[in-house]
């Protein structure tokens, strides 16, 4: 199952390779990535998916969270997607 995962953070030099890096070092393979920048805060939005192995997408928010300049995060489950038969 993926997940999407919105984060918004204050803009500091590194940052999203620091978060994007968090993610894969936790056991997660990203299906997309998503960076918009804006005026005050920007928002990084990844499509994950966890790799083989017990991984809680609440325990990744939480260790997301506590990443400097991090203001918010919220995740979304993504149904599987199914194909059609031919």
């Amino acid at each position: 199952m993926t997940t999407r995962i919105d984060i918004d953070f204050l803009p500091a030099e590194g940052a999203v390779v620091r978060l994007i890096g968090l993610v894969e070092r936790r056991g997660y393979e990203l299906d997309g990535v998503n960076y918009a920048p804006s005026t005050g805060t920007h928002r990084l939005s990844m499509t994950v998916r966890p790799r083989p192995g017990l991984r809680r997408i609440e325990t990744l928010k939480a260790q997301i969270a506590r990443v400097y300049g991090v203001t918010s995060v919220h995740a979304l489950a993504s149904p599987t997607r199914l194909e059609a038969a031919s």
